[in-house]
Order: C-alpha cells, then sequence, then structure tokens
C-alpha cells in the first residue's frame, strides 16, 4: 500500500516539479530501488527493478557483505557487477550467483580484487551524484536514459543514447567533473537493439 501511495504522490508531482523520477519503489538492504523515466517499454523498467532485486537477496544470502561491497546495476538483462573483494573466490561467487538467475543475459564483471574502502565509496557516491545533477541540466542530454555507476574514481555508464552529439556531451560532463580518472561505455544507440550489442 505504502509503494503505490509513493507512486501515485510521485505522479501528481511530477508535471509541477519536472523531476525524471517516478519515486521510490522499494528498499533492497540499503538500496533504494526508483524507477526511471527512459524510452524503453516500463515492462523492461519493471523487469530489471525485478531482476535487480532478486540479485541483491540471492547475493545477501550468500554473505551479508556482499550488498554493502558489490554494486550491481541491470540494464535490459545485463548486469554490470561493480566493487572490490579480497579473494577471486569471493568473486567467482558474485559472478556464479548473478549468472544462475534466468534473466540475465551477459555480466560484466569490474569487480576488483582489492579491500572495499568505505571512504572510497563515500567519495565516488558524492561524485556521481554532482554527475548525475550536472546530466539532469545540460540542454540535449536525456539523463534519465542513463545508468551511471562510479568505483574508484571510474564512471560506468550504461543505458540509451540518441546519436553521437548526446554522448559526446554526456561524456564531456563526466570527464569534466573533478575527482573522476576514467570512464567505462556501455551505452547502446537509440534505434540498436539489445542483441546487437
Amino acid at each position: 500500500m505504502k509503494t503505490i501511495l509513493t507512486l501515485l504522490t510521485c505522479f501528481l508531482i511530477l508535471p509541477l516539479a519536472g523531476c525524471q523520477f517516478i519515486g521510490t519503489l522499494y528498499n533492497v538492504g540499503d538500496r533504494t530501488i526508483t524507477i526511471l523515466l527512459d524510452d524503453r517499454p516500463f515492462s523492461q523498467d519493471m523487469k530489471d527493478l525485478k531482476t535487480n532485486a532478486a540479485l541483491r537477496k540471492a547475493l545477501i544470502a550468500k554473505d551479508s557483505k556482499f550488498g554493502i561491497d558489490i554494486e550491481l546495476t541491470v540494464f535490459e538483462n545485463v548486469v554490470l557487477l561493480n566493487g572490490a573483494l579480497p579473494t577471486t573466490e569471493l568473486i567467482e561467487t558474485v559472478v556464479q550467483t548473478v549468472w544462475s538467475h534466468e534473466s540475465v543475459e551477459k555480466v560484466i564483471n569490474y569487480i576488483r580484487l582489492d579491500t572495499p574502502s568505505t571512504y572510497q565509496a563515500g567519495e565516488d557516491a558524492a561524485i556521481s551524484a554532482k554527475i548525475r545533477t550536472q546530466l539532469s541540466f545540460t540542454r540535449g542530454i536525456k539523463a534519465s536514459n542513463y545508468k551511471l555507476t562510479m568505483e574508484n574514481g571510474t564512471v560506468y555508464l550504461m543505458g540509451i543514447t540518441q546519436n553521437d552529439a548526446e554522448l559526446n556531451k554526456v561524456v564531456s560532463v563526466i570527464k569534466n567533473t573533478a575527482g573522476v580518472q576514467d570512464i567505462v561505455i556501455l551505452t547502446r544507440f537509440q534505434d540498436q537493439t539489445t542483441s546487437d550489442r
């Protein structure tokens, strides 16, 4: 019931605020899952959210630390893994757990073999929030079409780009943000199907 009220409230506020979020859908651990208004069918958004929640639950069941040390992003059945773990065995456990979900078609593993740093995670979160704000207010960029994750100074960009000009603007915003060391582009173009990637 709370979920329905949250969604309805945001639908009413959306035209006035001009925000890109429909609202909070639910919480998984310490993560807040939101629905974005992007150019994909709503059913695909919902499928990604459902897969994301199921994967987080499965990872936490394996090891509660996975819920803190591992960031996962789901976009059109493709799962991006970020974070740091101290052993290759733990990384393999995460990857195998993600692959075991029936909806997952591809896993992009960027988990580093390292000791997780709470301080670095906080720094990355602050910088990525700044980038999202800048993207939202930059003309010619449909920010809701992008999913952005930052880990250890590297920005990982997933989503849909309209054309080369838009992508160049997005990359420019990210590169010109203090604290960004590298960018990994994992987007697709608007007219490109997921099977082409």
